[in-house]
């Protein structure tokens, strides 16, 4: 049976950049990824699935040198945000702080971030990527965990990170339970052309059952995510390019000229989900496989990066040698991380019932909330928390 300092079963972006973390931390570490890493080039297709990072969490990329191993080409740097609603004249506007920093944060590819990590975690001798394979079975307890994978293979570790996203098989074997909230909605992805766009600015706009969000990708290339009822998005998967089209120029509200399909259509349902702890024993839980957060502010990747940020905060291999140790720190990591999560989580999901409806109470609270936000110190948060 082999043995390392820990073990992290999914190798998307948070479990991969959880993995370059525990290196860092001069912890050994068994990646274990469902499926098999496709190399992207410079050329490759776009993937359809972008994440918008925070400064701060730039910032920790570039800490981990996990950013300098980007395909730059097929990033985006953006320093402005406009949000308004297209049923009321309520609006306001993001703008960094050029003293501060150098932008509100990057837009990218989720598979170019993935990517960006293996590149980093191959050039480690600490780090074994085990593709293609997933957990049969777990031991949770005592000093160790046990795992065997669907190869055959067994390892022990002190600690055992599950990345696996909401329907994590890891969380459920160690029978840590969750509540999950459906919006009824689900966000519609693709590429655009927009002829008029501002430049290095990221664009929503409110509108009966859902916003759309537009993310400037290269040149007047954008990714929407257009969160839409349940019952209408499937019309809009299948509909012709001349109709779609239509639909987004409706959907913006905002004269930004022509607009020009670029890519397929996908979508995925929404729904807010909270884990309702963080870790049993020596199982600790990271990104989506904790929490699931509605994505009009697009907070899941940032926090997922926060999550591993504070992860590894606190614990260290004296930790991991000690099972009291241990405890007190990942309650720490528990206790913080849940506030944060909520916090943020609640927020977006206010916001989503206030904006998806025109309720005659809700209406007037939508301008005049909008208006103090953009004269108020909570407009910093926001900012701060803009991302994905």
């Amino acid at each position: 049976m082999k043995r390392v300092d820990v073990i992290i079963s999914g190798g998307g972006m948070i479990g991969s950049i959880a993995a370059v973390a525990a290196i860092e931390a001069g912890l050994s570490v068994l990646l274990i990824e469902a499926n098999k890493l496709h190399e992207i080039k410079l050329d490759s297709p776009r993937n359809l699935r972008v994440s918008a990072i925070s400064w701060d969490n730039i910032q920790t990329l570039m800490k981990l040198k996990v950013f300098d191993e980007l395909i730059f080409e097929r990033i985006q740097a953006y320093s402005h945000m406009q949000v308004w609603d297209n049923r009321t004249n309520a609006d306001i506007d993001f703008t960094v702080d050029f003293s501060e920093q150098a932008c509100l944060g990057y837009l990218m590819e989720n598979n170019n971030l993935v990517q960006a990590a293996w590149k980093k975690l191959k050039k480690s001798d600490n780090c074994d990527i085990v593709e293609e394979n997933t957990i049969r079975s777990i031991e949770n307890e005592g000093s160790q965990v046990r795992i065997s994978l669907s190869n055959g293979d067994q390892y022990k570790s002190r600690l055992l990170i599950a990345a696996e996203g909401r329907n994590s098989s890891v969380r459920q074997s160690v029978g840590i339970k969750t509540q999950e909230i459906p919006y009824h909605q689900k966000g519609l992805v693709a590429y655009v052309q927009l002829e008029k766009a501002p430049t290095e600015t990221a664009l929503q706009a409110f509108n009966k059952g859902g916003p759309i969000g537009i993310l400037p990708i290269k040149d007047k290339q954008f990714s929407i995510v257009w969160s839409l009822p349940e019952e209408q998005c499937q019309h809009w998967l299948d509909c012709d390019q001349t109709e779609f089209e239509e639909g987004v120029k409706q959907a913006i509200g905002k004269d930004l000229g022509k607009i020009t399909l670029l890519s397929k259509r996908a979508a995925f349902p929404l729904t807010q989900l909270y884990a309702n702890k963080y870790f049993e024993n020596r199982v600790v839980l990271c990104g989506d496989t904790a929490h699931g957060v509605h994505p009009l502010a697009g907070q899941g990747v940032n926090l997922g990066i926060g999550d591993i940020k504070q992860l590894f905060e606190v614990i260290d291999i004296k930790s991991l040698k000690d099972d009291d140790l241990l405890r007190l720190a990942l309650r720490k990591y528990q206790r913080r991380r849940i506030s944060q999560v909520t916090e943020t989580s609640e927020m977006m999901s206010a916001l989503h019932h206030l904006f998806k409806d025109d309720n005659h109470i809700k209406k007037p609270l939508r301008t005049i909330g909008l208006k103090l936000l953009n004269n108020s110190p909570l407009k910093k948060w926001f900012i701060s928390q803009a991302g994905s």
